[in-house]
Order: structure tokens, then C-alpha cells, then sequence
């Protein structure tokens, strides 16, 4: 029996950011759902339960980052978050534990890839 598809919570700004990030994972096997606002998020977790790995768009800005992060704690509960964020800025830093500059392909695949390897415990969010 294979082993079931790494889920991934991907929150962007705008569609167009969105959908080629998702592409991007799904053909790499990964299962996405995306999230374009701070409802979407929650509903998300509320419906599709553990997700593997949030990720956060680079785009958005950085009050917005920080009320997705708190989103994802209180929602998702202890699930990794990888912050995207644009080369010569710095990250917010706050939630996440893992941070990348920019969303090219084989570096965005190659650091989920690493951070759905590392161990975790598994914990919802608060109700």
C-alpha cells in the first residue's frame, strides 16, 4: 500500500501566486490546499484536518504574515511553517521555523522536502 501524500496548507495573496506554487507541489506528489484569506485558513483547518507543512506566500505583507501564523497556531495547531519571503528583505520571523528567500522551484522543493522529513509531534489546534 503506498504511503499516503503529504498534505500541505499554501496561502498566497493573490491567485496568480497561488495556483503556480500549487502546481508546483502537486506535481511534485505533495496534496494542496489552498488558502487566499484568513477565513479560507481556518476553514481549512478546520475540514481538512493535519496538514504536514504551511506555507506562507512572499508577497504578503508582513501584518498579514503575522495574523496567518497566529491563524495557523490557533487553528492547525503545531504544524511547521515555512515563511517565503522576497530576496533583500527579511523574513517576520516570528511562528515560523523555517524561512526561504524567493519561491524558485527546486529550492522551494528541496526545503519542503526537508522540512516534512524532520520529526514532529502531531497536535491540533485549540477548538
Amino acid at each position: 500500500m503506498p504511503a499516503p501524500r503529504r498534505k500541505i496548507l499554501n496561502i498566497a495573496k493573490t491567485d496568480d501566486l497561488l495556483k503556480p506554487r500549487s502546481a508546483i507541489l502537486e506535481q511534485a506528489g505533495y496534496q494542496v490546499v489552498p488558502a487566499l484569506t484568513l477565513l479560507n485558513l481556518e476553514r481549512a483547518c478546520e475540514t481538512q484536518g493535519d496538514f504536514d507543512l504551511v506555507i506562507i506566500g512572499s508577497v504578503l505583507p508582513r501584518d498579514e504574515k503575522r495574523r496567518a501564523m497566529t491563524a495557523v497556531r490557533k487553528s492547525c495547531g503545531d504544524v511547521p511553517i515555512l515563511e517565503l519571503y522576497q530576496p533583500g528583505t527579511e523574513p517576520v520571523d516570528e511562528q515560523a521555523q523555517e524561512q526561504l528567500a524567493g519561491d524558485e522551484e527546486t529550492a522551494l522543493l528541496a526545503k519542503v522536502a526537508e522540512v516534512i522529513a524532520k520529526p514532529r509531534r502531531r497536535r491540533r489546534g485549540a477548538s
